[in-house]
């Protein structure tokens, strides 16, 4: 699996809190079967500090590549939107402030879990308009976009949706039936494991792989756990 939602860069966000809690996370998912990572700090990690994120990240790349693993990390952001802030998240974005998925066009999205479809499809279109490809984190948080027509209109003009492994296999949150329903509905194009702390949302990801490859086309559960990273991240 390629995880590309997480929050494993040490002490820049509510993620890990040192660069030890970070490898035995990064150990844990790699037990399950995550070989590729994306750090994706929130973006408000790199509005107050973006020196500090850059130098934890490598740090905690640098750590990572020496063990004999063959485990990959790549860089990006989780982007918080909400219209009323869009000017200035284009700029950030444009500057390069928030990083895009390892230098792509692609763009991991997040909105306010009571979203509203207007404004969702609003965020959207500037996003595209200015040349970026939103990929929705965790798109299963967000019931008022659960309406029959939103994730139709969303996939449409371009975004991609990523769902949370941990939400395939129980209802923590709430979340799971819409999780459920999307990859059966094969909306889905990423998995990630949003893994924050080890006494909050540590790793789990190895359930959600299962029920993915229970319940999904061979080829299609490849694409959504490794192979469209593969093909829209990991290129130059």
């Amino acid at each position: 699996m390629t995880d590309i939602h997480s929050h494993l860069i040490p002490e820049v966000d509510d993620g890990s809190f040192s660069l030890e809690m970070s490898e035995i996370m990064i150990f844990m998912a790699y037990q399950q079967g995550v070989r590729t990572f994306f750090t994706t700090p929130h973006s408000s990690a790199f509005l107050a500090d973006p020196e500090r994120v850059r130098k934890n990240y490598q740090s905690l790349k640098e750590q990572t590549e020496k063990l004999p693993l063959g485990i990959k990390i790549f860089p990006g952001c989780e982007v918080r939107c909400d219209i009323a802030h869009m000017g200035e998240t284009m700029e950030h974005l444009k500057s390069g402030r928030f990083p895009s998925m390892n230098g792509t066009r692609y763009v991991l999205t997040e909105f306010s879990v009571r979203i509203q479809p207007s404004e969702a499809l609003q965020i959207i279109f500037l996003m595209r308009k200015a040349g970026w490809r939103p990929v929705i984190a965790h798109m299963e948080r967000y019931p008022f976009l659960d309406d029959g027509k939103t994730t139709e209109k969303m996939l449409d003009m371009g975004c991609f949706l990523q769902i949370n492994a941990y939400s395939l296999e129980k209802d923590d949150e709430g979340d799971f039936k819409r999780a459920r329903k999307l990859l059966l509905e094969e909306k889905v194009s990423f998995l990630g494991s949003d893994t924050h702390r080890m006494n909050h949302r540590p790793p789990s990801v190895e359930k959600g792989l299962c029920y993915l490859y229970e319940h999904c086309s061979g080829e299609y559960a490849d694409a959504v756990a490794f192979e469209n990273a593969r093909k829209y991240l990991l290129t130059s």
